[in-house]
């Protein structure tokens, strides 16, 4: 681990680096942390000092050092893997963006819906889609839920299509038609990419007024982001219909947006093993 920026050595900074020193290892001397962060070891101390008040850290003995408490562990309450997939995914799907024009989008699922949880139409010169955060898109009729769907563990997927054939909503009819449903996933599964379904250009519900006007010029196509035997999420590569057939898209982007996932994938394998 290496110190802060002088810069950035803010009180606050300056107490999380102790903490993420003291963090990770078991058990740590004063000159341990002091060495980890570049801190002077009376400034360490008096940080220990606050955390240990605030209930982080705990002063074995003198001889045995510092360890952190489980108390650490409230830090992280909302930052799971939706967490680590987004950070992972920033910067390589604005550098796709920058590279490419095109806006892409990730797409992770939540129980039994598909978020947008990042996207760079902010970063594109010739996005028509809405910068969209934490919003819904169709599992079954959008390419970021066909995408992840198709690739998702055969139980899972099972469990997800019964659920949804359960539902009313127009966007879930199909999976009431279970044999065509699995012959759309399989083709999906075959040529590796998914293409935003006809009817989810058509559903105006939970959506703007400019987004349902982008939606009926531009169409998605989607890759899932794999992680060893996982499926991590999904993206989308948002293109003009009339600048490209799904057909010139693929041909184009198809590899690209595949490395931009892996990009992603080793980006979250990165930050868990660090």
């Amino acid at each position: 681990m290496t110190g802060l920026p002088a810069a950035a050595r803010a009180p606050v900074a300056r107490a999380l680096l102790v903490l993420e020193a003291l963090n990770a290892v078991p058990i740590a001397q004063l000159g341990d942390i002091a060495a980890a962060t570049g801190l002077p070891k009376s400034t360490v101390v008096r940080l220990l000092a606050q955390l240990a008040e605030a209930g982080y850290a705990e002063h074995l003995s003198r001889k045995a050092g510092w360890r952190a408490t489980s108390r650490v562990l409230n830090l992280a309450n909302g930052f799971r893997q939706t967490g680590i997939v987004v950070e992972a995914a920033m910067e390589p799907m604005r550098a796709f963006t920058r590279a490419h024009r095109w806006a892409v989008f990730l797409g992770l699922p939540q129980g039994h819906d598909m978020f947008v949880r990042f996207g760079t139409a902010a970063d594109s010169p010739v996005a028509l889609d809405p910068e969209v955060y934490n919003a819904p898109t169709p599992i079954l009729l959008g390419a970021l839920g066909q995408a992840w769907l198709a690739f998702c563990p055969p139980s899972e997927r099972a469990e997800i299509i019964a659920h949804l054939a359960q539902s009313r909503r127009a966007s879930d009819r199909l999976a009431r038609d279970r044999p065509d449903l699995d012959r759309i996933l399989a083709q999906i599964r075959k040529r590796g990419y998914s293409i935003t379904d006809e009817a989810a250009r058509r559903i105006t519900w939970n959506v703007s007024r400019r987004a349902m006007e982008g939606r009926k010029r531009v169409t998605g196509l989607g890759v899932p982001i794999l992680s060893d035997n996982r499926v991590l999420g999904a993206l989308s590569l948002r293109y003009f219909r009339t600048s490209l057939s799904d057909s010139e898209a693929a041909r184009l982007y198809l590899e690209p947006m595949r490395n931009l996932a892996k990009q992603i994938a080793d980006g979250v394998k990165s930050r868990q093993a660090g």
